[in-house]
């Protein structure tokens, strides 16, 4: 089962006007909208591999400990059902989400990470009041370049991690498609 990257509704074309209401509208043009892993892959911030290692990421979070925002009401008896015909196939994608936060939480690159990858947190490096401190204030920008460093490095170190896994022939979902 391969896990897609495209979530949501299709973009619209930039010829076609937006119908939105004007707060809408005003949000969108402001990115307030995207989400902030696919607003670093846009800015250049992270590359496509990093942008599919944060995802595979949710997804396995989202298979462990179910979504981090709120969702609207499911029926159980559906989801309990499910996950007793799959039961060795889950336990091996919670298996790989331990070992992929332990690698990052050894590393100290845990927290960078899952705030982007997981819970939608915009970090603090894309806030745009941070950003023009940042002009006047040299240490708040050595804390910013930090803080983007940290969040490169332990995709960086999940990306390296799932090749190495693939190539090894060991069964997951592969990052690399």
């Amino acid at each position: 089962m391969a896990f897609t990257t495209r979530r949501g509704r299709p973009r619209v074309n930039s010829g076609v006007p937006d119908t939105g209401t004007p707060e809408l509208r005003q949000k969108r043009r402001h990115f307030l909208t995207a989400e902030p892993i696919d607003l670093c892959l846009e800015k250049g911030i992270i590359d496509a591999n990093q942008h599919r290692s944060g995802l595979h990421l949710r997804w396995l979070y989202t298979l462990r400990y179910g979504a981090p925002a709120l969702t609207t009401r499911y029926d159980r008896d559906d989801v309990a059902t499910a996950a007793q015909t799959c039961e060795q196939w889950r336990s091996a994608r919670e298996q790989e989400y331990l070992l992929a936060t332990r690698m990052l939480a050894a590393r100290r690159l845990e927290q960078a990470v899952l705030r982007l990858a997981i819970y939608n947190e915009l970090p603090a490096f894309l806030n745009p009041s941070l950003q023009q401190q940042a002009w006047l204030q040299p240490a708040l920008a050595e804390r910013l370049d930090d803080l983007r460093s940290q969040l490169n490095d332990g995709l960086d170190l999940l990306v390296l991690h799932w090749r190495k896994t693939s190539a090894a022939g060991k069964p997951h979902a592969q990052v690399n498609r």
